[in-house]
């Protein structure tokens, strides 16, 4: 549960201030990013947003430590452009225009570089703001609880205020997140393992750190995604900019694991709440394994196989541990978890020939280390 009246002290006024968002947007989800921006502006109109960041209310002042309600938004947010249609573009300057220059900066790029172009790009444009401290990642369906920001400040003071540290807002449909904090399971990649599957997990199981103190809890990660990701902008001069390499999933994966291989400390931050308004493509339901699914596309299943592979070849200890994990969890996980998906392969065997063609080349660019990121650029890339 949040704090909803939770009032930051005066440092931790000018951490909110000085936190910069970025949201990158694609596609048409103007409707979706208009919410998330309302939210880390600090849930005012988009009319008002302005005055309510920069004035105390008549009643109120900062004097004595105390910010009033109204300023728990961000100083400023980066939105990305992620190459949408001209019409789409329009609407996001509009966006931009009813909340001025001083606290909305509108990134265009001119056609889709994926998620991990677009992040790399908005995180970026954020760092290079003088006025930036913390920058806080969101998706453009995440949005904030209105104490979200709140939440995160106070745990970082109370943590010490060392920039070492990168806090997590709590996304409650993130499976693994969910995972973290009721079955207290490691959001990490354990050496060998696959999708975090792995024959050794019994010998292979460590306990999560918990940090809890004036009421908030939090949980330890070796990684995070973007979704929620608050961090200081001088982590960009230690571990270097986002991979966009990767192009779409994972890239996160990689930033964050640069931060902890350093030293650095990634916790998730419970009371700190973010709201998914749109469910994810992996949470469907369906009697197939979503990579699996011909009506999702080629370019999500291919690029989070090949990218979590990736990921997995620098952890990996034992070339014949990770197969025999991959293979396992492609038969009982993807091929044959239920009889209607054995049924489904005798049914269709061309449509899912052609899948699996699709997985086994991830899995070999994946194993190999292979960006071939040419299946981005073909047509069936707007099915994404």
């Amino acid at each position: 549960m949040t704090h909803p009246f939770l009032t930051p002290t005066a440092d931790e006024s000018v951490v909110i201030a000085q936190t910069c968002a970025v949201i990158v947007t694609y596609g048409n989800r103007v409707s979706l990013l208009a919410q998330v921006v309302k939210g880390v502006l600090g849930g005012n109109s988009a009319e008002g947003a302005c005055f309510s960041l920069n004035q105390p209310t008549d009643n109120e002042s900062e004097s004595a430590g105390q910010l009033n309600s109204s300023r728990r938004g961000v100083g400023h947010v980066v939105v990305v452009d992620n190459g949408t249609e001209p019409s789409v573009a329009q609407k996001l300057i509009d966006l931009q225009h009813s909340y001025g220059d001083e606290h909305f900066t509108l990134v265009r790029l001119p056609h889709n570089t994926g998620s991990a172009g677009g992040f790399r790009a908005g995180i970026v444009a954020a760092a290079a703001r003088a006025d930036t401290g913390h920058i806080w990642v969101l998706d453009d369906d995440n949005k904030p609880e209105p104490d979200a920001l709140s939440v995160l400040a106070r745990v970082w003071r109370l943590m010490g205020a060392r920039n070492d540290v990168s806090l997590v807002s709590y996304r409650a449909d993130k499976r693994t997140y969910r995972n973290l904090v009721e079955r207290n399971k490691p959001n990490d990649i354990k050496p060998n393992s696959f999708f975090g599957f792995s024959v050794q997990s019994p010998w292979q199981k460590h306990a999560v750190p918990v940090w809890q103190k004036s009421g908030l809890v939090c949980r330890g990660m070796a990684m995070a995604g973007y979704g929620g990701l608050w961090f200081h902008k001088n982590w960009l001069s230690l571990i270097g900019e986002p991979d966009e390499r990767y192009y779409l999933y994972f890239d996160d994966y990689d930033f964050t694991l640069r931060m902890t291989q350093l030293q650095g400390e990634i916790w998730l931050c419970q009371q700190s709440l973010l709201q998914d308004l749109e469910p994810s493509w992996t949470t469907e339901k369906s009697f197939l394994h979503h990579w699996l699914q011909t009506d999702k596309g080629p370019i999500r299943t291919y690029f989070s196989l090949r990218n979590r592979l990736i990921l997995e070849q620098k952890t990996a200890t034992s070339k014949v541990l990770h197969t025999l994990n991959m293979v396992l969890f492609l038969l009982v996980k993807v091929a044959c978890p239920n009889l209607q998906s054995i049924c489904y392969h005798l049914r269709h065997p061309a449509k899912m020939y052609a899948r699996w063609k699709l997985i086994f080349k991830a899995i070999h660019d994946g194993n190999n280390s292979v960006f071939d990121n040419s299946l981005a650029e073909t047509p069936s890339r707007r099915k994404s």
